[in-house]
């Protein structure tokens, strides 16, 4: 069937209105939402030292996420529930014996739960306390989600 020449203009006026919004939602977007760079885990350097094992980049991994040495400090304490001391402000000692996968491994849930958005899953978040809740707030798409305790 063909059209005729009322519907063929109206099918491109709407064709025409639906990419001028697009682009209008397109343009509201915030910068960060737009970007496509990609977001490089940080990996863990251990060596293992006897009865000991020493996470060399331990406070460079925090930086490089973007989040307090602490926070990761006690996430790390309580996946391997051993003791523990950071040397040097640089590596942490942990008391016993653990791989390099096992170490990359709880950083990785790390990651998942304290510094990727639960929604875009994009790095761009920060901790904000609401209603004395702890949350990470993405600053890429707005969600916002609860952090579980530590």
């Amino acid at each position: 069937m063909t059209k005729t020449k009322t519907e063929q203009a109206s099918t491109e006026k709407i064709d025409v209105d639906y990419y001028k919004l697009l682009d209008r939602l397109y343009m509201a977007l915030p910068q960060k939402a737009k970007e496509s760079v990609r977001f490089e885990l940080p990996t863990a350097i251990s060596i293992i030292q006897g009865k000991q094992t020493i996470w060399k980049n331990f406070v460079k991994c925090g930086k490089d996420l973007n989040r307090d040495q602490n926070l990761l400090y006690k996430f790390v304490m309580k996946e391997i529930s051993t003791s523990s001391t950071v040397v040097n402000n640089q590596s942490l000692v942990l008391n016993g014996v653990f791989d390099n996968n096992k170490i990359n491994l709880i950083l990785t849930k790390f990651i998942n739960a304290y510094v990727l958005c639960s929604a875009c899953k994009k790095p761009d978040t920060n901790i904000t306390t609401q209603n004395n809740i702890k949350v990470l707030k993405c600053s890429a798409c707005g969600a916002v989600s609860a952090l579980p305790k530590l």
